[in-house]
């Protein structure tokens, strides 16, 4: 990055507009996160672990109620609960996405080791 490329970014991440900077600033921490890059020490992975799981314990106790919605409606033969079901897909949704972000945090893709290129004498011609 340039200079100047890197004194725009500090200039627009101090500029006194709060909404789009938000959204730049959490759309950057997600993706910093998905993508694997982000270095986190203990106790930063030990917070991205207990913020998906309060969110999987919320999520799936509400996954757990509409599906009794869906059940209980079915077992008196009322009209079949569309929203019941929509409502479990998006918390479902909810809840892989944040068990995929907990895996990418917590576990990075691992880094290949670059190969030290060094003096070889093998195939230079030398000969002991």
């Amino acid at each position: 990055m340039s200079q100047q490329k890197w004194e725009r970014d500090v200039l627009n991440r101090q500029r006194n507009i709060v909404f789009p900077d938000t959204n730049l600033n959490e759309g950057r921490f997600y993706r910093n996160i998905a993508s694997g890059k982000a270095v986190f020490s203990r106790g930063q992975k030990i917070s991205l672990l207990i913020v998906p799981m309060y969110f999987l314990i919320i999520l799936s106790a509400g996954i757990a109620g509409a599906i009794s919605q869906v059940l209980y409606k079915h077992k008196h033969n009322a009209r079949f609960p569309s929203e019941d079901v929509w409502i479990c897909f998006y918390l479902l949704a909810w809840m892989l996405f944040w068990t995929f972000l907990a895996l990418k945090g917590l576990f990075p893709p691992s880094q290949r080791r670059k190969r030290r290129k060094g003096y070889s004498a093998i195939g230079q011609g030398i000969n002991e």
